[in-house]
C-alpha cells in the first residue's frame, strides 16, 4: 500500500477544467438538456477592467489555514506504537510572492509540532520552515490543490496532548490546533484496532493500492468513502471475527450501519472498507465500530459533510436556493424551497447539485462552486439598489461567465450609455442600455430558457 501523498507533495486532483453547465459542455459545444436554462461556465478572464462595488454576497465557510489528523498505528520495526501526524495545507489560503529569478510564485510557511505527555513533559518539539512554489498556471487552480505533510513519531502507550501551529510567513497569518491523543498498548490485547483513516480516493498503481487520506475529515461531495484501519492479532492462529459499524448524526440518529466480517492472520492486518454516503447529508457525523460478540466499542472517528464554500445556516440556505434561478427550473426550486423541514431542504439542495456534479468521484463539485463564485462576483461588480446577481448584467455573467469582449459606449448628447457583451464561444452578444443614467443597465432583448420561458421579468 502506498499512502499518497506519503511525503510533502501536492495533492493529485482530477480536474475537469472545461466548459460546464447543468450537465457538461463537451469540446465547447453545448450538450442538449431537458428543460431549464442552459448554463455555460467558462473559466476565463475578462479582457476589460470592470467596476468593483460593495460585496453583498453571503459569508462563506472558507477552508481553514490547515488541517491536522493524528492517527496511531503499531510499528513492527520499532516494536511500539507509531503516531502518524497528517497535515494538509490548502494552497488557496497562502499568500504568494513572485520570484523574478525563477518566474515562480512562492509561499513560505513555518509549522511547529509540540507534543507533551500526561505529566506535561515535552516529548516532541519540532519547528520546520517549508516552501511552496507554484507556476503561473498553478495559480489559477489553487483552490483545487493542497500540500500534505506526514510526520512519524514513536511513542510509548499513554495519553498525550499535541499543539500544531502553522504560520504563513508572507502574511503572518497563524493558526493553532490542539488535540488529545491516546496511544494504545496494542500488545496488551489479543485483538486490537488502530485509529481509522478516512480515504477520499483509492486506486491501483503497479499492483499496489494508492490512497489519499481525507485529512480535513469533510466528505463533502464524495459518492463513496473508504475506511483504512489495521487490526492486530496477537494470537498464534488465524481467526474470523465480526464487527458492527454505525454512523450517527449529531442528533444520535443512526443513518448508516453494517457488518465487517474480518479474517485475521497473526500480526498486522490491513483493511479497506467502503462506506456508502448517499444518506450522509449536510451535518456532523460519528462512526463507531463495535465487537459483535460483546458490544464493546473498539474504534471511532468523527467527520462532517460541510460542502466547502457553502454557508450552513438556514437563512443563508434560503438565499442560495433563490439564487438557483439561473440553473434550476421552477419545479426544482419549489421542491427545495417548500420542503417540510430544514433537514429535507438541505437534502434536496444537496441532491440537486450532486446530480449535476461533473466529477462525482471527487470531493468537490466544480459546477456548484463555480456557480456560486459567479453569484459572488456578480454582487461585487453589478450591485446598486438591488443585489448584483438580480441585475441583467449579473444574470448574463452568471449564465455565460466572462465576456470575450466588451464594447463600452458612455453617455453622449444623443445616445444613452450602452454596452455590448460578446461571447465568441457560443456566438452570442447582449446589449445593455442605461435608461436611467444611474448605471442600471437593462438588456434590450430578454433571455429565454429551453422551454421558451423568459428567465426573469
Amino acid at each position: 500500500m502506498i499512502i499518497k501523498p506519503s511525503k510533502t507533495v501536492h495533492k493529485e486532483i482530477n480536474m475537469k477544467k472545461t466548459y460546464l453547465y447543468r450537465n457538461i459542455i463537451n469540446g465547447g459545444k453545448a450538450v442538449k438538456n431537458t428543460g431549464g436554462l442552459l448554463l455555460i461556465i467558462f473559466l476565463m478572464t475578462s479582457n476589460a477592467a470592470l467596476p468593483q462595488l460593495v460585496d453583498k454576497t453571503l459569508s462563506e465557510n472558507s477552508r481553514d489555514l490547515f488541517y491536522f489528523d493524528p492517527m496511531v498505528f503499531y510499528s513492527n520495526d520499532q516494536q511500539k506504537p507509531r503516531l502518524d501526524a497528517y497535515i494538509e495545507i490548502p494552497l488557496e489560503n497562502l499568500q504568494y510572492k513572485k520570484n523574478y529569478s525563477t518566474k515562480l510564485y512562492d509561499a513560505s510557511v513555518n509549522y511547529v509540532i509540540k507534543i507533551v505527555n500526561s505529566v506535561n513533559e515535552i516529548v516532541v518539539n519540532e519547528s520546520i520552515k517549508d516552501y511552496i512554489s507554484t507556476s503561473k498556471s498553478d495559480q489559477k487552480k489553487l483552490n483545487e490543490s493542497a500540500k500534505f505533510i506526514v510526520k512519524e513519531y514513536y511513542l510509548n502507550p499513554g495519553t498525550y496532548y499535541s499543539e500544531i501551529t502553522l504560520t504563513d510567513l508572507n502574511t503572518k497569518q497563524e493558526k493553532t490546533v490542539k488535540n488529545k491523543i491516546v496511544v494504545e498498548d496494542f500488545l496488551q490485547h489479543e485483538i486490537s484496532f488502530s485509529d481509522i483513516m478516512l480515504v477520499s480516493n483509492m486506486k491501483i498503481e503497479n499492483g499496489k493500492k494508492v490512497i489519499t487520506p481525507l485529512v480535513d475529515k469533510n466528505i463533502d461531495n464524495l459518492n463513496q468513502l473508504y475506511l483504512f484501519f489495521e487490526v492486530y492479532n496477537s494470537r498464534n492462529q488465524k481467526i474470523t471475527n465480526s464487527y458492527n459499524y454505525k454512523i450517527s448524526d449529531n442528533k444520535d440518529n443512526v443513518v448508516e450501519k453494517g457488518v465487517f466480517n474480518l479474517t485475521l492472520i497473526p500480526g498486522i492486518n490491513k483493511f479497506f472498507e467502503k462506506i456508502p454516503t448517499q444518506n450522509l447529508i449536510y451535518g456532523e457525523y460519528s462512526l463507531e465500530i463495535t465487537d459483535n460478540f460483546d458490544g464493546n466499542m473498539i474504534a471511532d472517528k468523527s467527520f462532517s459533510n460541510k460542502m466547502n464554500g457553502i454557508p450552513a445556516n438556514g437563512k443563508d440556505l434560503d438565499l442560495l436556493i433563490d439564487q438557483m434561478i439561473y440553473i434550476a427550473n421552477t419545479d426544482e426550486i419549489n421542491k427545495i424551497r417548500n420542503a417540510p423541514n430544514s433537514d429535507l431542504k438541505q437534502q434536496y439542495f444537496i441532491e440537486f447539485w450532486k446530480t449535476r456534479d461533473p466529477s462525482p468521484n471527487t470531493s468537490r463539485n466544480e459546477l456548484m462552486i463555480e456557480y456560486y463564485k459567479r453569484i459572488k462576483t456578480a454582487n461585487e461588480r453589478y450591485s446598486h439598489y438591488i443585489d448584483g446577481w438580480k441585475t441583467d448584467m449579473g444574470m448574463v455573467y452568471v449564465i455565460y461567465g466572462e465576456p470575450s469582449n466588451i464594447e463600452r459606449h458612455p453617455f453622449t448628447e444623443n445616445t444613452k450609455p450602452y454596452e455590448i457583451w460578446v461571447f465568441y464561444s457560443v456566438n452570442r452578444q447582449f446589449v445593455f442600455v442605461d435608461e436611467s443614467g444611474f448605471g442600471d443597465y437593462k438588456l434590450t432583448t430578454p433571455i429565454w430558457d429551453d422551454a421558451g420561458t423568459r428567465i426573469r421579468n
